[in-house]
């Protein structure tokens, strides 16, 4: 039921956003995941005995996300960096001088390593949902990767724990099965499928659709893998309890995480748009 919620909500921005020809809505709706999905990061390196500088880490990642979308929104082209230079400078400086001064020399690497990565894979890779939205129809493809990424984990998630029998990998997530990863991805080619016969949503032919709906579906069952490997690292079972029934807000974005870098790169590479 909290899922039928949150897909109404975000689908209401995204509607909202479409009305008045603005991407305002869905822009802050990425900061927000980006900076709360960061927290719980931390939160999970914490876990593990890390000690990321959590608030000047949150702080430059929601600062790169604000930066990153308004350079988009004012046409300075989505190839346009993300990781800015003078930012990441300016933060590397920083860290560096509140462990010296604060914590002195002990984790001094593990601990500026660690803020660094989940600025890289929370904030960074995220960013790639901010390119794809201004795309030529960067509304339909936006939707349609997240449709394509849930509803593949989604139809994994039911027939694996109905049907399956063969671990997918028992290190990293002992509930994933063979046959669960296997009908997630044809979950994934039967909505990129489904999404594209519709006029008024398709944004690639069916040839296209299919190689689409197998290496998006693919890459959401990676970002899903990462980031339970993450959390068995921790020995965690969830990012957080933002989110009743899912976990952390992480949780939710996981596969998203791997799945829209990879669209963004399938449209470029391919020259779809």
């Amino acid at each position: 039921m909290f899922g039928v919620i949150m897909f109404a909500l975000f689908f209401g921005i995204l509607a909202l956003d479409s009305v008045y020809s603005t991407d305002i809505g869905f822009g802050c709706l990425a900061i927000l995941a980006g900076g709360i999905g960061l927290y719980e990061f931390y939160h999970i390196a914490g876990k593990n005995n890390f000690s990321p500088f959590r608030i000047s880490g949150i702080v430059a990642g929601v600062w790169l996300s604000v930066s990153y979308w308004l350079s988009v929104r004012t046409n300075s082209g989505i190839g346009s960096h993300f990781l800015r230079h003078e930012t990441m400078v300016i933060l590397i400086f920083w860290l560096l001088l509140i462990q010296t001064f604060i914590r002195g020399t002990r984790d001094a690497i593990k601990n500026i390593a660690v803020t660094l990565f989940g600025i890289f894979y929370v904030i960074f890779l995220l960013s790639f949902a901010i390119a794809l939205r201004h795309f030529p129809h960067g509304l339909c493809i936006v939707i349609l990767v997240l449709l394509v990424s849930k509803f593949g984990d989604i139809g994994g998630y039911l027939f694996g724990r109905k049907y399956g029998k063969h671990k997918l990998s028992r290190v990293i997530s002992p509930n994933k099965t063979i046959e669960g990863a296997c009908f997630s991805l044809l979950s994934s080619v039967f909505i990129a499928l489904i999404f594209n016969l519709i006029p008024q949503t398709r944004v690639m032919s069916l040839p296209w659709s299919l190689l689409f709906g197998v290496t998006i579906g693919f890459s959401a069952l990676l970002g899903d893998l990462a980031e339970s490997l993450l959390k068995r690292d921790a020995n965690v079972k969830d990012s957080g309890r933002l989110v009743p029934a899912f976990g952390g807000v992480l949780d939710v974005i996981d596969c998203l995480l791997v799945s829209m870098p990879v669209a963004y790169y399938f449209f470029v590479f391919f020259q779809l748009v």
